[in-house]
């Protein structure tokens, strides 16, 4: 009995869990880095207005970091919480789904196998090392589950024998609500069409479209999401009408010059190969759970007579259940290889980070009837060990190696020494702080994310001196004296820049016309025998051409 009370009490508090194993990242990754990601740094910079879109992605992620931005500042750890949080909430979603699905085995799976299904695909790399990029990928992730979770919400109606008239309004309301998180998935970014495409061919599977409420459901939903995506849509093909805006991103994307043969292989090595790296640790989580069902003692078990001990909970759900969690744990990577293969495209590895929000399932396939709380017990400390790990590598274990890397990034020493550059030259800049600053994100954001008198607020980012790539710039903002930062020699690790990516054109012609300029040369990492950041910076006065 009081197995069964703990247990009850572990399954009501499930969303804690989820929050426990975010804030051990979360701390983690403060307590550990010196600068965000790359991609957590261009949120920060991009966070300086409301726009329908921008140049490189559609604007939700963006719309919920701005006004947080303005609250808090754009300070490092913003975006590491925000990431973590929309994986709190996507963890959440899909066990609410996981819950619904069980509930059609009529207790023949216990009522903590929803919370041992997300805890097992929490192992996976996107909900822990990856987790805290607030990117337009993470962003996606409550709402692709929202997709399903609302999706099979009205699919479980419409299979029951009594549809009765008080069903109706909630089945509708499904339909409405799958909309309106498309088009919420959408704005985050365009790959949600990827899943789209999955929950279409499980509608025709099962011959969905052959009734009538089915397909009423089904238009209006698309018609929910055409409207909450109409104003971007608008904007989307005024850009497409100027030869910009984020489709020629997507095309610059996905354009490859080598043979066919070649993306094939690339598909296989590069994208395939990194899926099944990074959900190579779920079978961490799945070794636990097998070893936990060999040693459960079944007397401490609280169980119905009749539940056979024997048969795994994957084989307990009914065969169109099974059919609906094969296409949500697989079904976007098949998607993705099929596109790949017929249209000879290219696929980056970094875009499936929504692919995976039901891998947790495979625990199905393993798990019998076990102490749940070992299982938890387990799973947070292998999070607490793996997110100190991982934090002391990618810090001060590669500060001490002497490894440049985003992480151990001298993000604010850089940030105080242009900032004494500036103060030093108060003839030009009138003794103003910093507001108005060029260069390339990744220079620029790391002193706006560093400025001791606003906490960026106050400063607007003029991205390689591109009006394009700066919308929120009005004409008052460019008289004002403009600081421009270069990176004085951008240094790739492989195909990745760690400091900042060369200047462009517009940002040379505008250092050029300087009247003062100089470099300032900082430490990278405490070994003394690896090679600086050197940055070259200029301030041009007001009033000067720009």
């Amino acid at each position: 009995m009081l197995e069964k009370v703990k247990n009850q009490k572990l399954i009501t508090n499930a969303w804690q869990i989820f929050l426990l194993i975010a804030l051990i990242w979360f701390f983690t990754t403060v307590f550990t880095r010196q600068a965000p990601e790359w991609d957590n740094m261009e949120e920060l910079v991009w966070a300086s207005s409301f726009e329908w879109g921008y140049q490189k992605h559609p604007p939700l992620p963006s719309w919920i970091i701005y006004p947080l931005t303005m609250l808090f500042g754009k300070v490092i750890w913003l975006p590491f919480a925000l990431g973590f949080t929309s994986v709190v909430f996507s963890q959440w979603i899909v066990y609410n789904l996981y819950i619904k699905i069980c509930k059609q085995t009529r207790d023949a799976i216990p009522p903590h196998a929803p919370l041992v299904f997300v805890l097992t695909g929490s192992m996976i790399l996107y909900y822990t090392v990856r987790g805290g990029d607030y990117n337009h990928n993470s962003m996606q992730l409550w709402s692709i589950a929202a997709m399903f979770y609302f999706y099979y919400s009205a699919w479980v109606i419409e299979r029951s024998t009594e549809f009765e008239n008080h069903q109706k309004k909630t089945y509708l309301f499904f339909w409405i609500l799958l909309g309106l998180f498309t088009g919420l998935a959408f704005l985050s970014k365009y790959s949600a069409v990827v899943q789209i495409i999955v929950l279409f061919v499980h509608f025709l599977f099962e011959k969905r479209f052959l009734k009538k409420k089915a397909l009423f459901g089904f238009f209006i939903s698309i018609t929910v999401c055409l409207l909450i995506m109409s104003p971007h849509l608008f904007w989307l093909y005024e850009q497409t009408s100027q030869g910009q805006g984020p489709l020629f991103y997507a095309r610059e994307s996905l354009n490859e010059s080598s043979t066919y043969a070649t993306k094939l292989i690339e598909l296989f090595s590069g994208f395939l190969l990194t899926q099944v790296l990074r959900v190579s640790p779920v079978i961490i989580a799945i070794y636990l759970l097998i070893k936990l069902s060999k040693n459960s003692d079944e007397s401490k078990l609280v169980l119905e007579p009749k539940k056979d001990l024997k048969t795994t909970w994957w084989k307990r759900f009914s065969q169109k259940d099974r059919v609906f969690l094969v296409f949500f744990a697989l079904g976007p990577t098949l998607v993705a290889l099929l596109i790949g293969i017929i249209f000879g495209q290219k696929i980056e590895a970094k875009w499936a980070v929504t692919f995976y929000l039901g891998i947790g399932i495979l625990g199905a396939l393993v798990a019998r009837e076990i102490e749940v709380m070992q299982f938890v017990k387990k799973i947070l400390w292998l999070h607490l060990i793996f997110a100190i790990g991982y934090g002391l590598i990618v810090g001060p274990g590669a500060d001490y190696l002497g490894k440049q890397g985003r992480g151990n990034f001298p993000s604010k020493k850089l940030s105080e020494e242009i900032n004494l550059r500036w103060q030093e030259n108060s003839a030009i800049t009138h003794g103003a702080p910093i507001s108005f600053i060029a260069g390339d994100t990744w220079i620029i954001g790391n002193v706006m994310i560093n400025d001791p008198v606003s906490r960026g607020r106050n400063i607007k980012a003029w991205i390689d001196a591109n009006d394009l790539e700066s919308p929120w710039l009005t004409n008052e903002d460019k008289k004002k004296p403009l600081l421009i930062l270069m990176d004085y020699t951008p240094t790739p690790s492989g195909k990745w820049w760690r400091g900042g990516h060369p200047p462009s054109a517009k940002v040379m012609e505008l250092f050029a016309k300087a009247p003062v300029n100089g470099v300032v040369s900082i430490p990278w990492t405490s070994n003394k025998n690896a090679p600086p950041l050197q940055v070259q910076w200029a301030i041009l006065p007001s009033g000067e051409e720009r």
